[in-house]
C-alpha cells in the first residue's frame, strides 16, 4: 500500500484484519515477515521502535499506553525531559505540556496524574503526545498513525480531534486513521485501504465510494435493509440500518410494568448528585451526556464499584448492599465496563477463564471446580461471539481490541442475565461486529432483561433506547422519550447549567 503526504488515508476492515498489526510494523513495534517500509525515499529498517520515531513516525495507540502514576506532562515528555543543570527542568516539561495541549484541551492540567484523569481526557493525552512538532529540539512527525483515537471522547472533543487531523494533514503530513466510525471516515478522510483476514482489498477515494460499498468489501457481504440509501449520510444512518439489519425492535413495556432495577438517590462526593433511575423488564434506557457527565459513574455505583457511593439500589424486590459487586452478580447483573484494560479483562488468564470468572462457583461440585462444564460454556460463549481465539487458553493480550471487547460481551450476556449495564459496547467495534452486538442488546431487551445503556454516540443511543436520560455535572438533566429523542435535544440537555437543571 502507498500513502501520500498531506492526505488523511483511513484504514478499515473487520477486527482482526490486520489493521493494527500494519500500523505498528509501521510504527516499528513489530517486525514484518518479508516487506520493506520506504518513507520519503530512505528504507527504514523495519522492527525498530527508536528508527521509526526518528524518522518521524507516530502511533496513537487505541489502547491507552500510559504511566498512570505519572503526571500529563511527565507522560507527554518520557522521550525527552527537558533538563537544566543536569537535573528535570519541571517548568520547560510543564509548558511543553500546556503547548501540546493547547488545541486539543487545554482545560486538562500538565502536573495532575493520568490516573486521575477519565478515559476520554487520558485519550487526548495519549493524542497530544504524537504531536510534538521538535520546537524543544525533537524531531516532529511526518507520519502519524491514529488507531481508533475518538473511541473515548465527546462530541465535541471528536470534532475537535478531526479538526486537528485535517490540519495536520494541510501542513504536509501523511495521517493514517483506522476508525470503525463510518461518519469519521466520510468526514475526515480523502482515501480508504480496506483489509480483510490479513490481506490487501481495495483503495479507494472516499468521494467515489458509498457506504454499503465500504461495508461489503471490509465483511464480503452488505449489511443492509429494505429502502436503505445507497449514499452515506453519517452516523445516524449507520446507527439506525445496524440496528435494523439485527432484527427488529422489542416492544418496550408499558409504562405501568414494575420496574426490575431501582437505583434511587445516588450519590458520590465531585461525581454524583441525587441520581435516580428506573429500568423496566425489557427495557432499553440510555444514558446520554458528555465525557465527565457522570454517565459512567452511575454504572460503577449501582454495580458496587465505587467506595464512596451512597443511595440504594433494588433489583427485583431485593435490596443490594451498596458496593458489593458480588452481591450484584449474585443477582444476575452483568456490567460491561468502558476500559476493558483497567476494568474488564483479567490479561495474565486465558480467554476461557476470562469469561467464566463469574459463574466457576455455580459451575462447581462441593467446591471442586467442573473442567467439563467450564470448557462446555466457555466454547459456547466463543463461538456464540465470533471471539476469533487461537485457543481458550490464550491470553486476551494476544488478540484485536474488537476481540477483546467481544470476550467481554462474552462474559457478561449470559442468557440468563436479569439486568445488564452497558458502558460503550461497541466501543473498538467492527461494523460487522456492531450489528451482532446490537441484536444481542435487542434480544436481551425481547427476552425480559432490563438493560442501562450508555454510549458516547448519540445515533446509537437513538437507535436503541425507548427512553433516554441525559446527564450533565453529575446529575439528570431531563428524560427523553417517543419524538423527543433527537441529539438536537440530547445536546441541548447535555449543555444545560446546572443552576437550571
Amino acid at each position: 500500500a502507498g500513502f501520500e503526504r498531506g492526505e488523511v488515508h483511513a484504514l478499515m476492515g473487520e477486527n482482526g484484519a490486520g489493521k493494527r498489526t500494519l500500523g505498528k510494523v509501521i510504527a516499528g513495534l513489530h517486525k514484518p515477515d518479508a516487506g520493506r517500509i520506504v518513507l520519503d525515499g530512505q528504507e527504514l529498517r523495519t522492527g525498530s521502535i527508536d528508527e521509526a520515531f526518528a524518522a518521524g513516525i507516530r502511533i496513537v495507540h487505541q489502547e491507552l499506553a500510559q504511566c498512570h502514576n505519572l503526571s500529563v506532562a511527565e507522560n507527554l515528555c518520557l522521550h525527552d525531559m527537558p533538563r537544566k543543570r543536569g537535573l528535570v527542568d519541571r517548568r520547560a516539561m510543564e509548558e511543553r505540556a500546556r503547548r501540546l495541549l493547547r488545541d486539543l484541551d487545554p482545560t486538562i492540567d500538565p502536573r495532575s496524574s493520568v490516573g486521575s484523569l477519565a478515559p476520554g481526557r487520558r485519550q487526548i493525552v495519549q493524542i497530544a503526545a504524537s504531536l510534538d512538532d521538535g520546537r524543544t529540539g525533537g524531531h516532529g512527525p511526518k507520519v502519524i498513525v491514529f488507531d481508533e483515537p475518538t473511541s473515548s471522547l465527546s462530541i465535541a472533543e471528536t470534532e475537535r480531534l478531526l479538526t486537528i487531523v485535517r490540519r495536520l494533514a494541510s501542513d504536509g503530513l501523511c495521517v493514517l486513521y483506522v476508525s470503525h466510525r463510518m461518519g469519521e471516515i466520510f468526514a475526515a478522510c480523502d482515501r480508504v485501504t480496506v483489509l480483510r483476514d490479513g490481506k490487501y482489498v481495495a483503495t479507494s477515494v472516499v468521494k467515489e465510494i458509498d457506504e454499503p460499498t465500504l461495508v461489503e468489501q471490509m465483511i464480503g457481504r452488505r449489511v443492509s435493509t429494505p429502502g436503505a440509501k445507497a449514499k452515506p449520510t453519517g452516523a445516524a444512518v449507520e446507527a439506525q440500518t445496524l440496528a435494523d439489519a439485527a432484527g427488529g425492535h422489542h416492544t418496550p413495556p408499558p409504562a405501568s410494568a414494575e420496574p426490575v432495577l431501582v437505583a434511587r438517590d445516588l450519590c458520590s462526593p465531585g461525581v454524583l448528585r441525587n441520581v435516580s433511575v428506573e429500568v423496566r423488564p425489557g427495557e432499553v434506557v440510555g444514558i446520554g451526556g458528555l465525557v465527565g457527565s457522570g454517565r459512567s459513574e452511575v454504572l460503577d455505583a449501582i454495580f458496587g464499584l465505587d467506595a464512596r457511593a451512597s443511595g440504594s439500589v433494588t433489583v427485583g424486590s431485593k435490596l443490594i448492599a451498596m458496593r458489593n459487586p458480588r452481591a450484584m452478580i449474585r443477582a444476575r447483573v452483568g456490567y460491561v465496563p468502558e476500559d476493558r484494560r483497567l476494568q474488564g479483562l483479567f490479561f495474565e488468564l486465558g480467554c476461557g477463564e476470562n469469561i467464566l470468572l463469574p459463574y466457576m462457583p455455580a459451575l462447581a461440585h462441593a467446591g471442586v471446580r467442573d473442567a467439563a462444564a467450564e470448557g462446555k460454556l466457555a466454547r459456547e460463549r466463543v463461538q456464540s461471539f465470533h471471539v476469533k481465539a487461537s485457543r481458550m487458553s490464550a491470553r486476551p493480550g494476544s488478540l484485536s481490541g474488537g476481540n477483546q471487547q467481544k470476550l467481554l460481551l462474552a462474559r457478561w450476556m449470559a442468557d440468563n442475565a436479569r439486568v445488564l449495564l452497558l458502558d460503550e459496547p461497541t466501543r473498538g467495534i467492527d461494523v460487522g461486529t456492531k450489528a451482532e452486538v446490537y441484536r444481542l442488546i435487542e434480544s436481551a431487551a425481547a427476552r425480559g432483561a432490563a438493560v442501562l445503556l450508555v454510549s458516547s454516540e448519540m445515533p446509537e443511543l437513538l437507535a436503541l433506547s425507548d427512553r433516554i436520560l441525559v446527564m450533565a455535572d453529575g446529575r439528570i438533566t431531563g428524560e427523553l422519550t417517543g419524538d423527543e429523542k433527537t441529539q438536537k435535544n440530547i445536546l441541548t440537555l447535555a449543555t444545560r447549567e446546572t443552576s437550571a437543571a
